[in-house]
């Protein structure tokens, strides 16, 4: 049951190299994935690939970061055995050549200057007090001198995940900072290669929770960076002599996708509206400093804009796969080439209906959701935990749909897709209101399909995996609720976390937990408090957990409290630890396993 789909979507992760007509993929086969090339130019279909490394990256992560056409490297961000030790690679086109090139324990730091001869990257380190900070280095790639730039340890703002810009010339380099890692209030640094003086371009009140530079290089006085100041996402402009912002965009609703043209000359911008299965897309043109002129088109279903050098957007929904179009987009919108990273028939890899829903939560909020129906007899539903209310092709959804269960994929409160204020109710409140959100959830399913709470189900990876268990062990009377308490049928955990002490000891991210949570020190009741793991007499259903033993976001001791009382007791469990494997799945032959083994669960707890 799961190998057609495993085989009809084997292609993942695909980069669209623009000025070399090439498309760099991974591709899942078997007892590896390997890194595959299309020459987009004489071929649009995949299986006319060619593979450009042996090595398998079902063992390690892949991020490409930039091709250098001239010598025909590809740089990447990788580690080893899925161990999140990020680093920077280069892979060789023309030799198959993998080489590390950068030591340090986490990079996510990293940018190439247009020349690709100089190389700013970060190493994040961690001290004995549990503390994160990165130190900076320039690298000249030709005779690979260092020079250390800084170092945020005495800084109140600090390095996170960026990208590096570089400015026409070559002498400054353009980073995101964060204030206290907190991930509240972000401002850009400029930093100078020669004297490494720091200066924060963004003034106060200009800084914002969510905030990245556009440019993919600097050219001129302008340099372009998308914030969340305003609720929602937009583009905004620095003058970089007078640190002057103004904003070009005013989208009072969230985008899903924003790409600026090498050159500077355009920005991109797509926006969902899932109420009227329809994509906005903008045209931005930023030539003219006197007025601003945008272009738009209105596109059926659900599109976002691709990982290229021009304009190629994706396009999927629940019922459809994932097609990549290039467009041209001068007066008009003009479609060129279709990619479609599948393969095989439609009518087996497509089992469901879907439809834009709404449903109205405990304190009056109408919660937005996609809705999956199975065109055969129900058996059961599974709410997305979180990280839900996307419309997009998933072959897990179809696989549900064989087996008759429904599927329901909520924006919960703390979701991305609604803009800030919907966001930021999460903050200091992980594992609580959002949790009731999906009660309603099950509430609403149980009057739209006539079902027994018994057949309603929790599913969700990492954070969606700690609201799975969190749900399935909340009590009542949680914040004063009524409605706290929910008897869910059954829930499927992958990478969660049940202890949150234990996650903010362990996890290399621990800053994610307190911008969700607040701060550990002072807050280690309420820490324990919303653990799975001291609610657990509150589980009453079966679970199915499964977990990568290398996993150094979510660490596998945050799962093992849990587990232990799981085993201890006369519940009804199913555990899948997978050797060697780190936050992601693995390979293909993997994958069967644990999938054949979450089917059988669900066939159990449903009597399918």
């Amino acid at each position: 049951m799961i190998e057609k789909y495993l085989n009809a979507f084997p292609y993942m992760q695909t980069t669209i190299v623009d000025k070399e007509n090439i498309l760099i993929f991974l591709k899942s086969q078997g007892e590896s994935k390997a890194l595959h090339m299309l020459d987009i130019e004489n071929s649009l279909s995949y299986d006319d690939s060619k593979v450009i490394s042996s090595e398998d990256f079902s063992k390690r992560a892949y991020w490409p970061i930039v091709f250098d056409s001239k010598k025909k490297l590809l740089y990447i961000i990788s580690d080893d055995e899925n161990q999140e030790n990020y680093n920077i690679y280069t892979l060789n086109l023309s030799t198959s050549k993998l080489e590390q090139i950068t030591k340090t324990t986490y990079c996510g730091v990293y940018g190439l200057s247009p020349d690709k001869k100089i190389l700013v990257y970060g190493d994040r380190y961690k001290t004995g007090e549990g503390k994160f900070y990165t130190r900076v280095y320039k690298r000249c790639l030709e005779t690979n001198r260092e020079k250390l730039l800084c170092d945020d340890a005495d800084w109140k703002y600090r390095f996170s995940w960026s990208d590096v810009v570089f400015d026409q010339g070559g002498k400054n380099v353009f980073i995101s900072v964060d204030l206290n890692n907190e991930r509240k209030t972000n401002n850009i640094v400029r930093i100078n290669l020669e004297s490494t003086a720091v200066e924060h371009l963004l003034q106060e009140e200009d800084q914002s929770s969510e905030l990245w530079v556009l440019n993919k290089r600097i050219e001129g006085n302008n340099l372009y960076y998308c914030s969340n100041k305003n609720g929602y996402l937009n583009a905004y402009k620095l003058k970089l002599d007078s640190l002057k912002t103004s904003q070009l965009t005013h989208l009072s609703r969230s985008l899903n996708g924003i790409n600026i043209l090498e050159d500077n000359t355009a920005l991109y911008i797509t926006v969902n509206y899932d109420e009227k299965n329809e994509t906005h897309l903008f045209k931005v043109d930023l030539t003219s400093d006197s007025k601003l002129a945008m272009k738009s088109e209105i596109l059926r279903g659900s599109h976002s804009i691709a990982p290229s050098d021009s304009l190629w957007l994706s396009h999927s929904s629940m019922s459809s796969p994932n097609t990549f179009t290039e467009y041209k987009f001068n007066e008009a919108l003009c479609p060129e080439r279709s990619i479609k990273p599948y393969q095989g028939n439609l009518n087996k890899l497509v089992h469901n209906s879907y439809r834009y829903v709404e449903y109205e939560t405990f304190d009056g909020h109408k919660v937005s959701a996609f809705l999956s129906l199975p065109k055969t007899k129900i058996r059961g539903a599974i709410i997305t935990a979180f990280y839900g209310g996307y419309n997009y092709y998933s072959w897990q959804t179809q696989l549900f749909s064989e087996l008759g269960i429904i599927e329901l994929s909520p924006a919960v409160r703390g979701s991305e897709t609604r803009g800030k204020e919907w966001r930021d109710l999460i903050k200091g409140d992980l594992g609580g209101n959002e949790i009731i959100d999906l009660h309603f959830a099950a509430k609403f399913l149980e009057k739209e399909f006539k079902l027994e709470s018994s057949q309603i189900g929790l599913e969700g990876g990492s954070h969606g995996g700690y609201s799975v268990l969190r749900g399935m062990t909340m009590g009542r009377g949680f914040n004063g609720i009524n409605e706290s308490y929910y008897p869910y049928g059954f829930g499927i955990c992958w990478a969660g976390f049940a202890d949150l002490e234990d996650f903010y000891k362990t996890s290399n991210i621990p800053d994610w937990l307190v911008d969700m949570l607040g701060p550990y020190e002072g807050n280690e009741e309420k820490y324990r408090e919303r653990s799975p793991v001291h609610n657990f007499e509150n589980l009453n259903a079966p679970v199915f957990i499964s977990h990568g033993t290398n996993d150094a976001r979510v660490s596998p001791t945050s799962m093992d409290g849990f587990i232990e009382k799981l085993r201890a007791s006369d519940k009804d469990y199913s555990l899948h630890m997978m050797a060697g494997l780190g936050h992601g799945g693995g390979n293909q032959n993997e994958e069967i396993v644990m999938y054949n083994k979450m089917i059988s669960f669900l066939k159990k707890v449903l009597n399918i």
